[in-house]
């Protein structure tokens, strides 16, 4: 299969998933890059909740079975992303304002090594961008099993031992 065919797999795959749950939503196609496309799934408020879920576990589980579905007719993937009515944008925001919270707070001396909340690779990867790009006396590393997986923020050569203290980071619900 071409990956033109794919992805009108996956827009088509979603589409009938919507309509499975009988949901009203629209699923417009925009390219985010060269290789890399996203569905935005136009909704109603109370729709898009059920849709995300909490922390965005269910809109991964959809774009993981979406792209399972893609996968079992052996075609050649292009990359994509599901989103709805802008959640990862939003979520993005979110996740710098506490990874810059965390890093002012190490700046500041208030603790050597802060612990953010756990989050899925996508969005380790863009905190980790995120606090290179704008925090450079500090570094990031990930820490934890599955879904207990964060970053710990800290100053460049301070070494995390075992018994260190670890602050951990409020949540946004907190802060």
């Amino acid at each position: 299969m071409s990956s033109s065919i794919f992805v009108d797999n996956a827009k088509s795959y979603l589409e009938k998933m919507l309509a499975i749950l009988d949901l009203e939503a629209a699923v417009l196609e925009e390219e985010i890059d060269e290789n890399t496309i996203c569905y935005r799934i136009d909704c109603k408020p109370d729709d898009a909740r059920i849709l995300i879920g909490r922390n965005g576990q269910t809109l991964e589980a959809l774009q993981f079975v979406v792209r399972q579905m893609c996968r079992s007719g052996g075609s050649e993937q292009k990359p994509f992303l599901i989103d709805i009515l802008d959640y990862r944008s939003r979520r993005q925001r979110s996740l710098e304002g506490q990874a810059k919270r965390a890093a002012v707070a190490v700046l500041n001396g208030d603790s050597e090594h802060i612990a953010l909340s756990p989050m899925n690779a996508y969005e380790r990867r863009a905190v980790h961008q995120y606090l290179q790009d704008n925090f450079p006396d500090l570094v990031t590393q990930s820490q934890g099993e599955g879904p207990d997986r964060h970053i710990i923020v800290s100053f460049k050569g301070a070494e995390l031992h075992a018994d260190s203290h670890i602050t951990k980071a409020e949540s946004p619900s907190e802060m």
